[in-house]
């Protein structure tokens, strides 16, 4: 099956590039200056753009050529705001004309009263409606991540059952979804257990470096205690006051050894890596080929 992809920047190419991943065959319109993208990171470019075919086209006075492309393939990506999508005549209602059974799905900012349903946003943006920016801005961008992944999902399963129509993939709602536990704690009247305020979910200071424990089950809290020597905190794994006796507890310990010994005794604790070793486990050429 054949995708048209209108879209640049990240959870549109994104989408594009896991569909072309699940078999499907590509076609991305670019704009003639190229994605933007592409000079904020060749790399990444690369990752989501690799192995599709790119065509490049004016919208201003190229949409005829669009809607053209459009009665050549199954189902349609974009990131275009309804508005802008329609004033370019690339929207559904006029793609659909030609070709009533297309698939159309479209990520877009709001999907509801939240925000006005037009407004022009990004990641953070969203994230923040949803309650999950703290302090600092988010360090991953989690919400074009998910929007990407459920725009990918949602044409491989209408394809799969042989529907068309148009679909909308909300931002904002994808980034509730990042955060639905918390939302759901909040709901329940529970404390956010996994902020880092609680000793058994948090990151370490360690000698040479930091740790990141995420002893949720209790067992993996006990094992964890007892490994540490400090078998007086088991019961005291939803005290947050706990949370700095282990602080004190790991502070002379070489985190090499932590590592170690979180290994041997299968506790859920790992190294805090910093982008440049994380870089060298996970080099972005080869990330979306494993999916």
């Amino acid at each position: 099956m054949r995708v048209l992809e209108l879209s640049t920047l990240f959870p549109g190419p994104l989408a594009g590039r896991l569909l072309l991943q699940l078999g499907f065959e590509v076609v991305k319109v670019e704009p003639p200056a190229g994605d933007p993208i592409r000079q904020v990171s060749p790399t990444l470019y690369k990752v989501l753009n690799e192995g599709k075919e790119i065509i490049y086209i004016d919208l201003k006075d190229g949409a005829e050529k669009v809607r053209r492309l459009a009665e050549e393939v199954d189902a349609v990506l974009t990131t275009f705001r309804p508005s802008t999508a329609e004033r370019y005549g690339i929207s559904y209602r006029r793609l659909a004309e030609a070709k009533p059974d297309l698939i159309y799905v479209a990520i877009v900012g709001y999907g509801g009263d939240e925000y006005p349903r037009d407004h022009p946003s990004h990641d953070i943006n969203f994230a923040a409606l949803a309650g999950a920016v703290g302090p600092c801005p988010p360090y991953v961008q989690a919400v074009d991540v998910v929007a990407g992944v459920l725009a990918a999902l949602t044409i491989t399963a209408m394809a799969a059952k042989g529907e068309g129509g148009y679909v909308e993939i909300p931002m904002s709602r994808a980034a509730a979804l990042v955060n639905i536990l918390n939302l759901s704690l909040r709901r329940d009247g529970k404390p956010l257990l996994l902020s880092g305020d609680y000793p058994f979910y948090t990151v370490y200071r360690c000698r040479g470096g930091r740790v990141a424990l995420g002893a949720v089950e209790p067992k993996f809290w006990e094992r964890f205690c007892r490994a540490i020597g400090r078998e007086d905190l088991i019961p005291r794994q939803l005290d947050p006051a706990a949370r700095e006796e282990v602080e004190k507890a790991l502070a002379e310990v070489d985190c090499n050894v932590l590592e170690e010994l979180a290994k041997r005794e299968e506790i859920p604790l790992t190294p805090v890596y910093d982008i440049d070793k994380a870089l060298t486990i996970f080099p972005p050429d080869n990330l979306l080929r494993h999916f």
